[in-house]
């Protein structure tokens, strides 16, 4: 494989690129890159490398060197030999905008991309970005950028802010599988924003007191004002280190805080300001104590340096404003809230299951999922309206175990999808179910299956999420706590004893937790339930003690499946009567094997508000209860 050359990872399988898309034919003019650098001996070569084998013929790359003190321009000098690439330098740390503004001094291209170092493009990532700027009034183009590692998840395509100013990268840690990319966006990121000439030269240089973050946010701002575009290329592909600070780096806040401030002063309308300082005022005094010194600290930053924001308000007066399709309506601060966990997938780690209150199940978990959390003495983590996980196993299984809760407002279920990593036909499916929604606070399913060993990647799709009060913006599938696939199905033969410690292994879905009532032992079930049995010698008989609800649900119907061909073998209906227990033996004909009983309610009664002075309050939706099912 040639260097740079690379497979992409869609949703944790390999997808050749110049097998799937055809080599691009686009006008050679003129390109240049620019790869800013302090301190990035560690990643510049990689990143070198993979320009070095762009598939477009006339292009340059200036590595601009921003002050560093480590190998950095060792590293840059071993390339200068390919005949592309130039070195410049600064005499200091002066930050990336200033390092940009370096670059473009340098650069003769029409069109000028830039890269992070840590930034790995795909072979035909400079073609595709050239493409993009198919229309005279697209003014920059923003890069599709993933995480390097993870790259089946978005970094980000382009960004949007919110009217307070906080810039969000869209798609940020969307599955690439499921983003929905846009074709605009107010500003290109960074790593991968490329700039047309005359563009750069009517709108001017970079903002060199944004030393770091934000200066690609006030720059697509200028691009718009000035008459602009800035468009999406979703094939123009890189994958994105995401710098060695981190995100919650004091240094970041610091200068995030003060770079969004002086971005908001610069743009926003007159009409608006006030309201805008008005939200800031309260931002402030409801912050933590740490907080509240960051953002002070960035006032005082804005207010020694209010003549250039002043300078360039007037300079813009009577500049159109950005479009507010472009700018989020909401006030929050730290936009955008709710987002799912950034991840680093190890693939290796998988196991045949996945516990997610332990430390070690988070190299298993790809996409969607949100830090872990305690509920009713348990630990879950709640999944996005689309998530996903590696599962590993050594040896065929025969069953899935998954023991999870829902949201408490109808999605429509959760689709769940098993498929085979590194198949030939990596997007098929080798199992599927659908998880229907039913409000239980701990749901725990047994599935029958037949998988060989092998590695698997399982996705669960809400079919609508759930936007979680609290942090609004969160939308929620359903939470996990533990999912296993295992070698043997195991079922107790004889039938189903809810006072039996091995029930819990029959449960098929929809049964809330067992209960001591007169009857002895029992669960209620939801309008539609179901449990595995398994029959040695078969059966003549069933008996069956169960309780209907004490409002009417019309008629119960129960229903014996063969897990083997899935055909009803028996069924009977059970008229509603009262509220009392009863036991009944019921004729039945049944062969030797394993069988899955549906138990479907016509409808659920509930007493939410104690309505009903005859009977007890109650919130779930309840169907019938068993205590027992017996087979002779």
């Amino acid at each position: 494989m040639p260097p740079g050359e690379r497979t992409r990872p869609v949703a944790s399988r390999l997808v050749d690129v110049a097998a799937s898309r055809p080599a691009t034919q686009v006008a050679e003019i003129m390109a240049s890159v620019i790869v800013v650098c302090w301190n990035a001996g560690d990643v510049l070569g990689r990143c070198l490398d993979q320009l070095l084998v762009q598939r477009y013929a006339s292009f340059e790359i200036i590595v601009v060197d921003d002050g560093s003190d480590d190998d950095t321009l060792e590293v840059a000098e071993r390339f200068v030999g390919s005949g592309r690439l130039r070195i410049v330098r600064s005499s200091a740390n002066r930050g990336v905008a200033h390092a940009r503004n370096l670059g473009v001094r340098d650069a003769r291209g029409e069109i000028v991309a830039f890269i992070d170092a840590d930034g790995f493009a795909a072979p035909d990532w400079l073609a595709r970005i050239v493409e993009a700027f198919d229309e005279e009034t697209i003014g920059a183009v923003a890069s599709t950028v993933f995480f390097d590692a993870n790259p089946a998840v978005l970094n980000g395509a382009g960004g949007i802010v919110n009217r307070q100013g906080w810039a969000a990268d869209l798609c940020m840690n969307d599955s690439y599988e499921r983003a929905e990319i846009a074709r605009e966006a107010l500003y290109p990121m960074g790593c991968g924003m490329a700039l047309r000439r005359r563009a750069l030269e009517r709108v001017g240089p970079f903002d060199e007191r944004m030393l770091n973050y934000y200066d690609d946010v006030d720059y697509g701002t200028r691009l718009w004002r000035a008459g602009y575009r800035v468009a999406v290329a979703a094939d123009a592909w890189i994958d994105h280190g995401f710098g060695k600070g981190g995100a919650g780096s004091a240094r970041k806040q610091l200068l995030c805080e003060r770079h969004r401030m002086r971005v908001a002063l610069k743009h926003a309308p007159g009409r608006s300001l006030l309201e805008w300082i008005g939200h800031e005022a309260r931002s402030l005094s409801q912050a933590t104590p740490s907080r509240r010194r960051v953002k002070l600290r960035a006032m005082a930053w804005n207010a020694r340096h209010l003549a250039g924001v002043l300078s360039a308000r007037r300079r813009l007066r009577q500049a159109p404003r950005v479009p507010e399709r472009l700018v989020a309506p909401s006030w929050g601060d730290s936009f955008p809230l709710g987002l799912p966990s950034r991840l680093t997938p190890r693939p290796e780690v998988a196991q045949s299951s996945i516990d997610v209150g332990e430390s070690s199940s988070e190299g298993q978990l790809i996409h969607g999922w949100f830090p872990p959390e305690p509920a009713a003495g348990r630990t879950h983590r709640w999944a996005g309206a689309f998530a996903a996980l590696f599962l590993s196993v050594r040896e065929p299984v025969r069953c899935l175990r998954i023991d999870y809760a829902h949201v408490p407002v109808d999605t429509g279920g959760v689709e769940l999808s098993i498929r085979r990593v590194g198949s030939f036909d990596p997007l098929a499916s080798v199992w599927e179910a659908h998880l229907p929604w039913q409000y239980i606070a701990r749901s725990v399913e047994n599935h029958p299956l037949e998988l060989p060993a092998g590695d698997y990647e399982l996705t669960f799709a809400a079919v609508r999420g759930w936007p979680e009060p609290p942090l609004g913006a969160r939308s929620l599938g359903f939470a996990l706590v533990r999912l296993a696939l295992e070698e043997s199905l195991e079922i107790t033969p004889g039938g189903l004893d809810m006072a039996s410690q091995s029930a819990e292994g029959q449960l098929a879905g929809g049964w809330f937790e067992a209960e001591d009532g007169s009857a002895g032992r029992f669960r209620w079930g939801t309008g539609h339930a179901a449990a595995l049995i398994r029959l040695v010698d078969g059966a003549a008989a069933a008996s069956i003690t169960y309780r209907l609800p004490p409002g009417s649900i019309g008629t119960l119907a129960i229903a014996v499946r063969s897990l083997d061909t899935r055909q009803a073998e028996w069924s009977t209906l059970i008229p509603w009567r009262d509220g009392d227990w009863h036991e009944e033996s019921l004729p039945i004909g049944l062969s030797p094997g394993d069988y899955l009983v549906t138990f479907d309610s016509e409808r659920t009664w509930s007493n939410p508000d104690g309505g009903d002075t005859t009977a007890p309050a109650e919130n779930r939706g309840l169907g019938f209860a068993l205590s027992d099912l017996r087979f002779t």
